[in-house]
């Protein structure tokens, strides 16, 4: 398989995080790419100059990281990330939604603060992360022991999203009980392997 990814990109990381937890990076080829320059090469394979985009052994390409992250739950080993069975799926989807949700703004309003020099969209962005990490630090009812899922994943990816970009949002401290579930999973190998640059 051949993944074309970039460093920053919250939706790669969570692809690469998904691709760890599921002992697959040696069977993945990395490619890096600058999606904004747009390569004929990604292009062949994303017409939407998007990363991540997935090429499976058989040449076909997956696009959006929600349907990679997917595609390499039921590829890899272990247990499922995203569980089958509705009334054990529901809670994860939930979570899942909301971590995307998270890194959809945090992204929204880097990318407008970069090529809109901050106009008023950015700040409805920044609003929608305060009131998303508000739902969140009420809703932190995961043990701190149990294994992460795919929502948990995502929503710890787009917490260090955060971090990484807006830094200026000081979520830890308007969300204590959020920040120390953050930790635990932050600390686990597949995303410390994956931290952005």
């Amino acid at each position: 398989m051949k993944l074309y990814l970039n460093k920053a990109s919250p939706y790669a990381r969570l692809v690469l995080v998904v691709a760890h937890e599921k002992g697959l990076p040696g069977r993945i080829e990395l490619v890096w790419t600058d999606p904004w320059a747009s390569s004929d090469e990604l292009l062949t394979v994303n017409p939407f100059s998007k990363v991540p985009a997935l090429v499976l052994p058989d040449g076909q390409p997956l696009v959006e990281s929600g349907c990679i992250c997917d595609y390499l739950d039921g590829a890899g080993e272990g247990r499922r990330l995203m569980p089958a069975a509705p009334a054990e799926r529901v809670p994860v989807l939930r979570k899942y939604g909301f971590g995307r949700a998270l890194i959809d703004s945090a992204f929204g309003a880097v990318i407008d603060r970069r090529y809109s020099a901050g106009s008023t969209l950015a700040t409805r962005w920044i609003e929608a992360v305060n009131r998303g990490v508000g739902t969140l630090g009420h809703d932190v009812a995961r043990a701190a022991h149990a294994e992460p899922d795919l929502g948990d994943l995502a929503i710890a990816v787009g917490l260090s999203y955060l971090d990484f970009r807006l830094r200026e949002i000081a979520w830890r401290a308007a969300a204590p009980r959020l920040a120390n579930w953050f930790e635990h999973v932050n600390a686990r190998p597949s995303m410390q392997r994956t931290a952005p640059e």
